[in-house]
């Protein structure tokens, strides 16, 4: 049996939840919001109006600072959203998102993210959630990721860095999501600066492991520099097959 194979439940909590897709990854970061404006862009350029949510960054005090993960996917989407909607929680010291706040004094509560998600959503046809902090770190004593994205029932892309640990990677992050009931879509793997060598097996290997193993499409993303560049970002989602983890929408 694959790891996709149980079925879905209900969740009695979950919100009557705009179409979309999470991006999270064992340890989001640049390669996570890369990815996701990809696939922003690409959405973009097929009709579909894009929200971008970054529920909480760490490591910045402006939701505009230039390179952080939420000014990036904002600039994919396109939108004049107010930044503050866009990344709710903006906070300074480079922690965990719980520690980070209880150094600014800052509180984290469920409701405030709610409000961000549903005030962009408000005529959107598609919702982007990027994972900055990670699926399991705790975002309270009692609240995660993995928390917010079963409460918007979002199924997510899991992005990896191609290396020996990929596989074990991706099989913690996709049993932690399969124990909340949340769809992992796809799998993207990203450039990594170890030599193909150093790998236990090539990429093309990690690639068809983990598709048996999850029994959901796999893809290898090509390295970007210009990640400003609409176009080069639309090239590489075409080029890698990141359309294949939009799940179909119901006729």
């Amino acid at each position: 049996m694959t790891m996709n194979s149980s079925p879905l439940l209900e969740h009695g909590d979950a919100h009557p939840a705009l179409p979309g897709l999470a991006i999270t990854g064992m340890t989001p970061g640049e390669e996570t919001a890369v990815t996701a404006a990809m696939l922003i862009v690409m959405l973009a350029a097929d009709g579909e109006n894009v929200a971008a949510l970054v529920p909480v960054e760490t490591g910045i005090d402006d939701p505009c600072e230039a390179g952080s993960q939420g000014s990036l996917i904002r600039w994919a989407a396109g939108h004049l959203d107010d930044p503050r909607q866009v990344t709710p929680f903006a906070l300074e010291a480079n922690r965990s998102a719980m520690h980070a706040a209880d150094a600014s004094g800052t509180l984290l509560h469920g409701a405030a993210f709610d409000l961000a998600h549903e005030t962009l959503a408000e005529g959107r046809t598609m919702m982007i959630v990027v994972d900055a902090i990670g699926p399991m770190d705790p975002i309270t004593p009692s609240l995660t990721m993995l928390d917010l994205l079963a409460r918007w029932a979002l199924p997510a892309i899991i992005v990896e860095p191609v290396s020996r640990w990929a596989v074990g990677h991706v099989r913690l992050v996709a049993l932690a999501m399969l124990s909340r009931d949340i769809h992992v879509a796809g799998v993207v793997l990203t450039p990594s600066e170890t030599s193909e060598t150093d790998l236990d097996g090539a990429p093309e290997a990690i690639m068809e492991t983990l598709a048996a193993m999850l029994d959901c499409p796999v893809v290898i993303r090509p390295p970007i520099i210009l990640t400003h560049d609409r176009t080069i970002l639309l090239e590489a989602a075409r080029a890698c097959g990141l359309q294949k983890l939009v799940p179909r929408r119901a006729p």
